[in-house]
């Protein structure tokens, strides 16, 4: 919805936005009521995508920030390299991690 800075405008813009995206059945078109309901109790998405919305604002901030912290230091290659070699300590942390949880399990499973 663009607004723009006339009030009438905005106002018509606002409710032609309304009436394409209204969830609220008509009365004279039996079933809709009860379909827009069940829509309305499906949040999953709405929950996921606000979710991941919200940790992508906070990893932008977090590159920003480290960004900002060694843009002095550090080339941008310098940082890429500095990103990769996170990325692949945390790829051995999390398979140790495996290998101790699968262990776990094997051993378990030996216990039946």
């Amino acid at each position: 919805m663009d607004l723009t800075d006339k009030p009438m405008e905005a106002i018509e813009q606002w409710q032609d936005w309304y009436r394409k995206h209204k969830v609220v059945a008509e009365i004279d078109e039996p079933l809709v009521t009860k379909d827009s309901r069940e829509a309305l109790h499906d949040t999953q998405h709405a929950v996921n995508t606000y979710t991941k919305a919200r940790w992508m604002k906070k990893a932008q901030e977090h590159f920003a920030d480290t960004i900002c912290e060694f843009t002095n230091e550090l080339t941008g290659q310098d940082l890429y390299k500095a990103f990769y070699a996170a990325a692949i300590e945390n790829l051995n942390i999390a398979a140790k991690e495996y290998a101790k949880a699968k262990s776990l399990v094997d051993c378990l499973k030996g216990l039946k």
